[in-house]
């Protein structure tokens, strides 16, 4: 009897086990199973590349289930004591597969995440996330499953990725993960890269205003617009600062061509153009042709509030220097003319008086010193010689003046000032490069706030001349100084309690005229230090190469030196032939009266007509010209007795 006994307790003994698969990947969860157990509670050993740990386990119904995920490489083993004895089992834990690319996605432990084709960059394996990276997109994912856990868009191009995690992107920028919400550095090509990856990947809404140009404009949502400038808020856009960028250019285009097809679509973008992004090359000419298109439609309350708009957006841009141009030739015309009338009225004189001394260009060779004594400015009288200064000077001025335009204007609506934001890299590094000006100070603290604002405090202290700088300073004494300097500012009068923004709330901040003033100035104390190099670098609207550019500059200022120069000498006496000087005298409006203001007024109004003729404009105030300088001519002749 005792030996039956004994051998049904051997063979209940033998039938119990503890059961774990062979092997398994650190990180792979498995399952540690007793079978044909007494019931009840009991000690489990762990041994492993970690060291020693006590479990117990509760054995129901003669089994149990524990949960089990190897930590590092190596040999786990089990030990259950029970009644009956100790079972032992062993584990091998491998090295857990390692994350990578392959044609089809990514390969995780587990599974495989399917991915669009192309460069993509990692993976970076951080705890139990995997990071890869294509363009603008960083992509978060989860290593037990093949899951995307989170979408970040990185404002430039990625060109790699860092532990941390960072990501490395172009211009050597390092930013950690997530991004901090910094404005858009990219390029187009980014952009469409982009797009590609938005529409196979559908990551959630919403996103980073520059995703949104990734788009067609016309695939736009309310929510969408709305999210869009929520998000250029956040990072730091304005709206007084000019926008170049194509994103914003391709909702203007949409919206005209949607006007009349699908006018709420077109509406909705024309707003959120004017609201958000409304200094884009053309925008003055796109708000006005759309505020004509919602009267067309019957919408006179739509268009009212655009024009409206309109008015506001006029005072953040740049003075219209347009008609400059126009005024340029015509003192060109008139300097020309009024020179070209002093050489031949007073040539005989002057040929008479050459002849001993070898002629009109052989006195320079003989006798250079007498020659210079005999210029044909020394015949004219000194309010000739004045009035032909004058003219030349503001015509020099006038170029200075076109040259610093249109060179702060290729400035201004370019890289990197026309992102709307000066709180880009490349705008901060650009702005440190400027001369220490007050206004460069004021725009340098400005650009800084969001960084440093002890630094920014003490840099806008500098130029606090401007009014966004010393309403930023928020002492109440400059906030009211700087209402007084621009009354209209939507945050100045926000912040003064004077009414709302129709811009939204919103910090104190530059405008492109702001923008404008200040490099003007800049250019102009270059232009000052180094006249040479600076009038080689104006936007002069000429196609000269460099020497061209040289020569120019050296014909004025060698003219300008003829002209003072003319001041120093004695007026020769000369009495021109009647006939010739009635003939010269003929050609030149105003010639009668060059040094009183009638003559100017007369030879002003025949260059002006002369300028119209060439428009294609008629000869009516070039005739007009000439009809009244003619009735002057015949009142005054008087023959000689």
């Amino acid at each position: 009897m005792r030996a039956l006994a004994l051998l049904l307790f051997l063979g209940l003994a033998l039938a119990q086990s503890l059961l774990t698969p062979p092997e398994a990947r650190v990180g792979e969860a498995v399952e540690i199973r007793g079978e044909n157990l007494p019931n009840g509670r009991f000690p489990l050993a762990l041994e492993g590349p970690e060291g020693s740990e006590a479990l117990e386990v509760e054995v129901r119904e003669g089994s149990f289930r524990l949960p089990f995920t190897p930590k590092a490489p190596g040999t786990y083993r089990f030990r259950l004591a029970l009644p009956s004895g100790v079972l032992e089992a062993r584990l091998e834990a491998l090295a857990p597969q390692a994350p990578k690319l392959l044609e089809r996605g990514l390969s995780l432990p587990g599974g495989v995440l399917p991915l669009p084709e192309g460069p993509w960059l990692g993976p970076l394996v951080q705890g139990d996330r995997v990071y890869v990276a294509r363009g603008l997109l960083v992509l978060e994912v989860a290593q037990d499953r093949p899951e995307v856990l989170r979408f970040h868009f990185a404002p430039g191009r990625v060109l790699a990725l860092r532990p941390g995690p960072e990501a490395l992107l172009e211009g050597e920028r390092a930013l950690p993960l997530p991004f901090p919400p910094l404005p858009f550095s990219g390029k187009e090509e980014d952009l469409k890269e982009l797009g590609a990856l938005l529409e196979a990947l559908k990551p959630p809404r919403p996103w980073p205003y520059f995703a949104y140009w990734a788009l067609p404009p016309e695939s736009l949502t309310e929510e969408d617009l709305k999210a869009y400038g929520e998000d250029l808020r956040l990072r730091g856009h304005r709206p007084e600062l000019p926008f170049g960028q194509e994103g914003v250019l391709r909702m203007a285009e949409a919206a005209s061509l949607l006007q009349a097809k699908d006018p709420e679509k077109a509406r909705l973008l024309a707003e959120a153009l004017l609201r958000h992004t409304p200094l884009f090359p053309g925008s003055l000419a796109f708000f006005e042709r759309f505020a004509e298109g919602l009267e067309a439609q019957g919408h006179p309350a739509g268009a009212l509030r655009f024009r409206e708009a309109l008015k506001v957006l006029r005072t953040w841009l740049p003075p219209d220097l347009s008609p400059l141009r126009e005024g340029l030739l015509l003192l060109g015309l008139a300097y020309l003319a009024l020179f070209l009338y002093l050489f031949l009225y007073h040539l005989p004189a002057q040929l008479k008086d050459l002849r001993p001394l070898g002629g009109y260009l052989g006195g320079w060779l003989r006798h250079p010193l007498l020659r210079l004594r005999h210029l044909h400015l020394a015949y004219a009288s000194f309010g000739e010689r004045l009035l032909a200064l004058g003219l030349l000077l503001l015509l020099g001025a006038g170029v200075l003046l076109q040259g610093l335009d249109g060179r702060v204007r290729a400035q201004l609506f370019a890289p990197p000032l026309d992102q709307g934001t000066l709180r880009t890299e490349a705008a901060q590094a650009w702005l440190m490069d400027l001369p220490p000006l007050p206004e460069v100070r004021a725009l340098q603290g400005y650009a800084l706030l969001g960084e440093n604002p002890k630094e920014a405090k003490a840099l806008l202290q500098e130029g606090a001349t401007l009014p966004f700088a010393q309403a930023l300073l928020g002492e109440e004494g400059a906030l009211a100084e700087a209402y007084r300097k621009a009354p209209h500012a939507g945050p100045i009068r926000s912040a003064l309690g004077l009414g709302e923004d129709p811009w939204g709330p919103r910090e104190p901040g530059p405008s492109a005229a702001t923008l404008y003033r200040a490099l003007f100035r800049v250019e102009l104390t270059r232009f000052l230090e180094d006249p040479l190099r600076g009038f080689l670098a104006l936007g002069l609207p000429l196609d000269l190469p460099g020497w061209g550019r040289v020569a120019l500059f050296l014909a004025f200022f060698l003219l300008l030196l003829y002209h003072l120069l003319s001041f120093f000498l004695p007026r020769r006496p000369h009495a021109p032939p009647w006939g010739w000087a009635l003939w010269v005298r003929l050609l030149f409006p105003g010639s009668l009266g060059f040094a009183g203001g009638l003559g100017l007024l007369l030879l002003l109004l025949a260059a002006y007509g002369l300028l119209r003729l060439l428009q294609g404009e008629g000869p009516g105030l070039l005739l007009l010209a000439y009809g009244l300088h003619l009735l002057f001519l015949v009142g005054s002749l008087r023959r000689p007795g």
